[in-house]
């Protein structure tokens, strides 16, 4: 029985290889099983009344079968795409159907040692999208976002600032860094408060990765850009980019742009792993 559990959001669409093809790879190295989870909302919650009296019911009720036969369909997608993927040599592989709120949904990601999305959820976009915010912020679940470069990855960025989001972050990847592995630190003073810099020392996680074999080097993220942008500059020849989510509130990210914001939506570069 694997010690791990890694975590795949579905929606019955090509988008679910991705993550699927990238969590196969994933659970050996972090001795997981792999649990799809198909996620709806019930349907009931978000159909807008569209009238008085009998009219108006049968309205919604009419909607409201279309909604639920449509996910039925998704979810009979899903299922068959993760046990085609999976094959039989995944004795501990699980697939869920739920149906909640993303906020209550989220929820099955408590225990999850890594939840793996696709990138359009990652940013923001799609059904899985408030699933996968969730599980990130309010679970605290490192979310994992394949795009590019190898798994297990031989050249990863650890983008460092000293805060607790980066610490959990480093402690997420922890199985993925081992000794050959090529790590950089990237690091840089902009949006530090001056007490805030001794904690973003790039030596502090130097001496972390030491323990683990690994001989770190560091470079500082410089441009005109933004500090998102830098980092992915940074990073754009390696298979991995590691960095702590909204060290600010999303709500302050979301107004006035910030680096999660930058890393999750990008189109190209490396896979992601982050964590709050």
């Amino acid at each position: 029985m694997a010690r791990e559990r890694i975590l795949v959001p579905l929606q019955g669409a090509q988008s679910d290889e991705r993550p699927l093809e990238a969590a196969l790879k994933l659970a050996p190295l972090f001795d997981a099983d792999i649990r799809g989870l198909f996620v709806e909302p019930d349907p009931a919650t978000y159909m807008m009344w569209s009238g008085p009296g009998a009219a108006g019911a049968s309205v919604v009720s009419t909607a409201i079968d279309a909604v639920r036969e449509e996910s039925d369909r998704a979810c009979e997608d899903a299922k068959a795409r993760f046990d085609r993927m999976l094959g039989g040599d995944h004795p501990g592989a699980s697939f869920k159907r739920i149906t909640d709120s993303p906020a209550e949904a989220a929820e099955q990601a408590r225990l999850i040692r890594l939840l793996v999305a696709c990138p359009e959820a990652a940013a923001g976009k799609g059904s899985l999208a408030d699933f996968t915010a969730s599980c990130l912020v309010d679970e605290a679940c490192p979310l994992y976002v394949p795009r590019s470069g190898t798994i297990a990855p031989k050249r990863v960025c650890m983008a460092w600032d000293g805060s607790k989001e980066a610490a959990r972050a480093a402690m997420a990847a922890d199985p993925l860094l081992r000794p050959g592995v090529e790590v950089t630190i990237l690091h840089s003073d902009r949006n530090l408060d001056y007490q805030d810099r001794a904690a973003a020392a790039p030596n502090r996680l130097t001496h972390w990765l030491a323990a683990r074999g690994i001989e770190a080097k560091s470079r500082e993220v410089a441009g005109k850009g933004g500090l998102g942008e830098g980092l992915l500059d940074a990073a754009a020849d390696s298979d991995l980019l590691v960095a702590g989510a909204y060290g600010h509130s999303r709500i302050t990210q979301f107004i006035f742009g910030g680096v999660t914001r930058t890393l999750l939506q990008a189109v190209d570069g490396p896979s992601l792993l982050i964590a709050h």
